[in-house]
């Protein structure tokens, strides 16, 4: 697989600096994704009756879309096709902040543990695709194109699972690595009480002698 030694280099490379520089990008476009600009999720939920973006759903129909379409009107389509904009750029800054920190967190394994980044990688692929659907839908819009809203909204169902691993998976590992770090600050004084009841003991039988 043409993806396994590019993973693999990620987790050899990766540094604690690129953590902070994919934080730097990802946190303002979260802002914008988030907050209460006019392209922003909320506000095209606003502007379509208070429908949840098809983005946002576990998953789609075409009827559904139609549905939200037409409740959206003119001014709504016009914040989606907005919010589609952003997502251009949005799933590959949240796709480098995620490998970016699973790879620094497994980076101790060593890069056989490649794998750990493939959900991140396999959910922004179908982000995309996904955002191909929608922005089809809104472009050419009353037309519809079947085939294509029927594998975007496929693809927001799987990408919905893979989420989930993709965000949990960083969380574990820093949970195992947290773990033992405690293990190991628990059984250094255990060690070094040991090594201190030796001496005393050593001290005694020379005392002895």
């Amino acid at each position: 697989m043409m993806a396994t030694p590019v993973l693999r280099s990620i987790i050899s490379f990766v540094r604690p600096r690129h953590l902070a520089v994919t934080a730097a990008v990802y946190l303002p476009l979260a802002g914008l994704m988030f907050g209460g600009w006019a392209g922003s999720l909320a506000a095209v939920s606003r502007a379509c009756a208070d429908l949840p973006p098809l983005d946002v759903r576990s998953w789609w129909t075409l009827q559904e879309a139609r549905v939200m379409l037409t409740a959206c009107g003119p001014a709504g389509r016009t914040a989606y096709l907005h919010q589609q904009l952003l997502d251009l750029v949005y799933p590959a800054a949240l796709a480098a902040l995620l490998v970016v920190a699973t790879a620094l967190l497994a980076r101790r394994y060593g890069d056989r543990w490649w794998p750990v980044l493939v959900p991140t990688v396999a959910m922004t692929v179908l982000d995309y695709v996904e955002n191909i659907g929608i922005l089809t839908l809104l472009l050419d819009w009353p037309h519809t194109h079947p085939a294509v809203i029927a594998l975007a909204g496929a693809a927001t169902a799987i990408k919905r699972v893979l989420g989930f691993v993709a965000f949990t998976t960083p969380l574990l590992l820093a949970s195992v690595v947290l773990a033992s770090a405690i293990s190991r600050r628990v059984q250094r004084p255990e060690s070094a009480d040991q090594a201190t009841d030796t001496d005393t003991s050593e001290s005694a039988l020379s005392a002895a002698s």
